[in-house]
């Protein structure tokens, strides 16, 4: 059971800097613009990298309901 306890924290912290990444390119881009430069780059690669963690994340979680054990 603590397993799967320490899966669903892993969850809920993958999803918060999902989050976290979100809010900081959104920002970002209300603030400078959709322009390319650099630091807007390292913000989408953040922000990707931090989706693709989630994806992770979640595929390793047993689904809703599955049998404990």
């Amino acid at each position: 059971m603590a397993s799967l306890d320490k899966r669903a924290d892993r969850v809920a912290q993958v999803r918060a800097q999902l989050d976290y990444h979100h809010q900081r390119l959104d920002l970002y881009k209300r603030l400078h613009g959709p322009r390319p430069c650099a630091r807007l780059s390292e913000l989408e690669h953040a922000y990707s990298s931090a989706r693709h963690r989630l994806e992770g994340a979640e595929a390793a979680e047993p689904p809703y309901g599955a049998p404990l054990g």
